[in-house]
């Protein structure tokens, strides 16, 4: 999958994909002498959100692909750190059943479930063409009509709550509608680029 560049002025899209990122995960509280659970409980995990001005955040980024979850650099500048630019191209290294991508000086393990969003403030950011091309683009900046949508939605949550929860529902469901139709059209166009010979 490609990496994300988020123009989020109003910070609505960070939101939003931090709610589509929540696991449920369960985490073992007691052992018995030979290791096996004897009690367990539910958590909530989010996503790991980092900035690029904090220390060792390539660090955080290194465990997130390696275990392939998704992970957030916020609040970025004009400038994209260098080091990120194997991660959105994907310069993937194979080595026997293992995939591995240049991380700074050293190569990190790469797991094909990894996601990386990238999230600007800025509300006309001028990055380099090639970043671009790299990344899917997903503009949050709010208009006019936008607006008076989440103000109605508002209304609409006080008068009739049932309503709102539907509506919230179904965008939801249409989001993840779109997002599945994106990737199997990408992997439909991968396996017709891998396939050899006449297809027809």
């Amino acid at each position: 999958t490609t990496s994300t560049l988020m123009i989020d002025p109003q910070l609505q899209g960070i939101k939003w994909i931090k709610r589509r990122h929540i696991k449920n995960v369960e985490v073992v509280v007691a052992e018995d002498e030979e290791g096996n659970a004897t009690e367990t409980r539910m958590e909530t995990k989010e996503m790991c959100v980092v900035q690029q001005t904090q220390d060792k955040y390539i660090n955080f980024l290194e465990v997130a692909m390696s275990q392939g979850e998704a992970i957030m650099i916020e609040n970025l500048g004009e400038s994209i750190d260098a080091v990120l630019d194997p991660v959105m191209s994907r310069a993937v290294i194979r080595r026997g059943r293992a995939f591995f991508i240049k991380l700074g000086d050293k190569e990190a393990e790469y797991d094909d479930n990894f996601k990386l969003y990238l999230q600007t403030k800025l509300s006309n950011p001028h990055y380099k063409p090639e970043i671009a091309a790299q990344t899917t683009l997903m503009n949050f900046m709010i208009t006019i009509e936008g607006l008076e949508e989440q103000l109605l939605t508002l209304v609409v949550e006080k008068e009739r709550p049932d309503l709102g929860e539907q509506k919230a529902q179904l965008i939801e469901d249409q989001n993840g509608f779109n997002i599945k139709l994106k990737e199997l059209e990408d992997g439909l166009l991968l396996s017709l680029s891998n396939s050899q010979g006449d297809i027809l």
